[in-house]
């Protein structure tokens, strides 16, 4: 304990991993690691005082799975350690999803850990990796062809919601660990097996690593704390860019694109499908690829749980539907158009600006009837544009501006006060609301913003 413990205490502590009174809950499956986690943890507790919880989830593959949970549950109850247990029918989940069995069975039990975390208000997850395994997985991603995400997949602080306090120790340091301190662990026959290909990895490929380089673990560990960061730098723009161009969180300008280096771009369209599907399962590079093709062309894809439209600079999901709003504008101020995402403003000036776009209109005060009414054209709805000679559709208009025909409802139309249509957002304003003379104030700007 002496030689370990000094060591995790110190990293904990430099790091915020652990604080007073948090709620720890580890991902307990009985091996070395793990076990080596929960007595590290135990230790803990007499210097930080916090709720530990274990979670051990039950993959119902292997023959010997009740004896394993049968050992779980002893060594937790003669430690006095709280216990949840979990399970799911992983053939299932796989077929479902279109996953291998080892990736399957790895995101189930972190969906485990997450159910649990958030019936707990500030809860972490701790794992028990260490930075032998952060070798493994950085070879299993390299041989899958992932990117910087996949590369980087184990860190030790992910978003301090789930942290991996034991990246600090290689596999040697924590069985030592155990032999000095005569603390048994399950042992897996599986992990004896090379079925999966982290076992193969492990057996085969990564004695002979060390073999050439006896410092690979400590290279890699530094390589991904590398990667990270370059993925968190990417992942913090592709965020920052949705914040602000994302409509009803789905409804993307395929402008948002426009400049961006393809690295850059790749970020946006993965972080995209991840908010739209709720997670990433299933999608792969040549999905990405796709996507940004279908940017070019304009054709829909399709994803597994997820089919998309490009249509008229627009990227949207197929089922996306916009439902009727009316707002009230009863005065100057700011109006929030909830259903769509949008805000109206009005503000009185004495002086006349021309517009910078049709995403806003001049109007001359003297014309306009308060309460206003912001609401989605009608098919019936037509006025007669600016230096226009007849009346148009409104939904003509809407059509030409270049926005699909599910997207309608996000370009609201104004009334007047006495039911005059005035303007409808992305097209000109009406010729009976025109300034006639830019010198005779005061005048009314009016926007619609994201």
């Amino acid at each position: 304990m002496k030689r370990l413990f000094p060591e995790f205490k110190k990293n904990i502590e430099a790091h915020e991993l652990v604080r007073l009174n948090d709620t720890v809950i580890f991902g307990f499956s009985g091996g070395k690691d793990s076990v080596t986690l929960a007595v590290l943890l135990q230790e803990l507790q007499k210097h930080i005082p916090f709720r530990l919880l274990a979670a051990y989830f039950n993959h119902g593959l292997r023959s010997d799975a009740g004896e394993e949970e049968k050992w779980v549950r002893a060594f937790c109850a003669a430690r006095g350690i709280e216990l949840e247990t979990g399970s799911r029918d992983l053939r299932r989940f796989r077929e479902e999803n279109r996953l291998n069995l080892e990736h399957a069975a790895s995101l189930s039990r972190y969906d485990f850990f997450a159910t649990l975390a958030k019936k707990i208000p500030g809860a972490r997850v701790a794992t028990a990796h260490n930075r032998s395994d952060l070798s493994e997985t950085f070879f299993i991603k390299l041989f899958r062809g992932s990117g910087l995400q996949g590369l980087s997949a184990i860190f030790q602080n992910k978003e301090k919601k789930i942290i991996r306090p034991l990246l600090i120790f290689s596999e040697a340091q924590i069985l030592a660990f155990l032999e000095r301190n005569l603390i048994q662990f399950y042992q897996d026959p599986s992990n004896l097996q090379d079925d999966f290909l982290r076992n193969r990895i492990r057996h085969r490929l990564m004695p002979v690593v060390k073999q050439i380089e006896p410092e690979s673990e400590e290279r890699i560990f530094r390589t991904v704390l590398l990667i990270q960061d370059e993925f968190d730098y990417f992942q913090g723009q592709a965020q920052m860019i949705l914040d602000r161009k994302l409509l009803l969180g789905a409804v993307l300008p395929a402008k948002a694109f426009a400049g961006l280096h393809q690295a850059q771009a790749r970020h946006l369209a993965r972080e995209y499908l991840r908010r739209q599907k709720g997670n990433l399962l299933g999608v792969g590079f040549e999905h990405i690829a796709d996507f940004l093709q279908s940017l070019e062309t304009g054709r829909g894809l399709s994803l597994p749980g997820l089919n998309l439209k490009f249509a008229k600079g627009w990227i949207f999901p197929e089922k996306t539907r916009i439902g009727e709003y009316r707002v009230e504008i009863a005065a100057e101020g700011r109006w929030p158009l909830a259903e769509i995402g949008r805000v109206i403003t009005a503000k009185k000036s004495a002086r006349f600006r021309l517009p910078k776009d049709n995403s806003q209109i001049v109007v001359p005060a003297a014309l306009l009837k308060f309460p206003l009414l912001a609401r989605p054209a009608r098919r019936t709805d037509k006025y007669r544009k600016i230096h226009a000679p007849y009346r148009q559709s409104v939904f003509e208009m809407i059509r030409s501006s270049g926005v699909p025909a599910p997207l309608r409802r996000l370009c609201p139309l104004l009334e007047n006060g006495d039911h005059e249509l005035i303007w409808v957002c992305g097209s000109p304003l009406a010729q009976a609301f025109a300034v006639d003379d830019p010198s005779q104030g005061p005048f009314v700007c009016i926007q619609v913003k994201p």
